[in-house]
């Protein structure tokens, strides 16, 4: 019960504040805010049973190893969604830029037709990028250098070399819709096929939990052992810490076997 109340609150957690600007340590807010729900738990798990700390150690366990996939499932989403709407947004501007359109007029109005569920580090990025232009600033830096959006730098760059060089635009922003779209294209596919080995990790790591349902059935006391402290809190803690682990590294391969 514990663990499910530690989980639906790392859920109701609020996402970390989109920053229009670069900002100097982003990823340790976000470890922080990752490892706060773990640490709660912590405190009220020993604070709810105190003398059992195998029950703890196993409820942070499970706790921690939740919390972690939960937020990785997250941040892999929203870097999902943010590249489909980025490539949306190169189509846009390349279309822009092959009827003619000044780089400036064209990012306006590929911004202004940005759809209303772009994420919003996305959205202030351009729009950033947008006021530079209006005051005649090039606005090509802002997206190489902002590092909460870096579906975008390889724009920039492009944007970069052809004014240094006098490249036509358009060419490069079709080229790198392209890239984005086949990668988003052999991620689906790759997601797709990695069903299975992904369902199979997780019934691995609830196979503990069938193998105390059993015992119980067959009239042994498991939870009796395990939650009762010396050896089989012992085990507890070490078949916890067993289950979490393998279920992490498979995870990390998986995710390894997808770009």
């Amino acid at each position: 019960m514990t663990a499910l109340l530690l989980l639906a609150g790392h859920l109701l957690l609020p996402a970390p504040a989109p920053a229009v600007r670069l900002s100097a340590r982003p990823h340790t807010r976000t470890r922080l805010r990752t490892l706060l729900p773990l640490a709660l738990g912590a405190c009220v798990t020993i604070l709810l049973l105190p003398g059992s700390i195998s029950i703890a150690v196993a409820v942070v366990l499970i706790a921690g190893t939740s919390g972690w996939t939960v937020h990785d499932m997250r941040t892999r989403r929203r870097a999902h969604h943010r590249e489909t709407v980025t490539a949306g947004f190169l189509g846009h501007l390349a279309g822009e830029l092959r009827a003619g359109g000044a780089v400036s007029t064209a990012v306006e109005h590929s911004t202004a037709n940005l759809p209303e569920d772009t994420p919003p580090e996305l959205r202030g990025t351009l729009q950033q990028v947008c006021a530079h232009l209006r005051r005649g600033v090039p606005g090509a830096h802002v997206l190489t250098d902002n590092a909460t959006t870096p579906e975008l730098a390889g724009l920039g760059t492009l944007w970069s070399l052809a004014e240094r060089h006098g490249l036509p635009l358009a060419p490069l922003v079709e080229q790198a819709q392209l890239r984005i779209d086949t990668r988003l294209r052999h991620r689906t596919a790759t997601a797709a096929t990695l069903q299975g080995p992904q369902a199979t990790s997780v019934i691995l790591s609830l196979l503990p939990l069938a193998g105390i349902a059993m015992g119980t059935a067959m009239g042994a006391d498991p939870l009796g052992l395990l939650l009762g402290g010396g050896l089989g809190g012992l085990l507890l803690m070490v078949g916890t810490g067993l289950a979490a682990t393998g279920f992490a590294w498979s995870r990390y391969i998986i995710q390894r076997a997808a770009p």
